[in-house]
């Protein structure tokens, strides 16, 4: 099955699983999701394998129970949910999947799929949630800006304070994650896009693509475990240039984040407080 095209590669290992499931006479539909669904103009060789599959009534726990129908080749699988499997096939392929019965489908929250194979008794309105490429983003509302601005400046003092104290690991998840992912979340509200496909439940996702100007400013945002206090400055530095209604009220805290990590840089070069607790291995 394995070809010099990997994004074939892909699409036959789904044609495979459609087969089984026609052969089993247990499924209604197959249905791609993410880049093996309406979104395939982004598959590559990085893609994984989403499917959702429709079964015919009392059929779910079959599916589950009896993977015959993957068409074998399984290197692994892990039973991830009540309703799929996460897995990996030998020829490289992962792939996530759940197995549904036509009600549940109907209430699963998903976007964009494809219909990969129907049964001609399947129902003709199959859900797929179809969006455009470039759904628009509802705009944040000013107390919703006003929010994040005050939740990632808070997040920045805290941070450099654990980070001062010696608890590095609790003080990058402050900067790095949960400041920087409030910030992102007011930057990306202020920037337009560059045409692609947005994903409908991770800001994060193809985000280099989509917001290129801002990814530049990753990798100061994000020097690791060992480099909170210079993440909180350019955190900052990105705050500000985003000229928010609620930042000169907010003057206090950011020059009090600003002094804190200023002063954890100096502890940093002048050998005292929490860098020589912490020390360095040789070499």
């Amino acid at each position: 099955m394995t070809t010099s095209d990997p994004v074939m590669d892909l699409l036959g290992r789904l044609s495979l699983i459609a087969a089984g499931l026609e052969a089993s006479g247990r499924a209604l539909a197959l249905l791609g999701l993410g880049s093996v669904g309406a979104e395939l103009d982004r598959a590559d060789r990085f893609s994984d394998l989403d499917f959702f599959v429709v079964a015919r009534p009392g059929q779910v726990g079959t599916l589950l129970d009896d993977l015959a129908w993957l068409g074998g080749g399984l290197a692994y699988a892990f039973r991830n949910t009540p309703d799929g499997f996460k897995v990996l096939f030998g020829d490289g392929v992962y792939g996530e999947f759940a197995v549904f019965d036509e009600a549940a489908l109907r209430g699963a929250a998903f976007v964009n799929a494809r219909v990969v194979w129907r049964s001609p008794d399947a129902p003709a309105d199959l859900p797929l949630h179809l969006r455009p490429q470039e759904a628009q983003v509802a705009p944040l509302s000013g107390g919703k800006r006003d929010h994040l601005l005050g939740e990632a400046l808070t997040n920045l003092l805290v941070g450099v304070r654990r980070f001062r104290r010696g608890e590095q690991l609790s003080a990058w998840q402050f900067t790095q994650v949960y400041a920087l992912g409030n910030a992102l979340a007011l930057a990306t509200n202020a920037t337009s896009p560059a045409p692609g496909w947005a994903d409908a439940y991770g800001l994060e996702r193809r985000f280099e693509q989509r917001f290129p100007a801002l990814a530049t400013r990753l990798v100061a945002c994000l020097p690791g475990v060992d480099g909170t206090p210079g993440a909180a400055l350019a955190i900052l530095d990105l705050l500000e240039s985003l000229d928010l209604t609620g930042w000169q009220e907010a003057s206090g805290l950011t020059a009090q984040v600003r002094q804190e990590a200023q002063a954890a840089l100096t502890d940093r070069g002048g050998g005292t407080g929490a860098w020589a607790v912490r020390g360095r291995l040789p070499g």
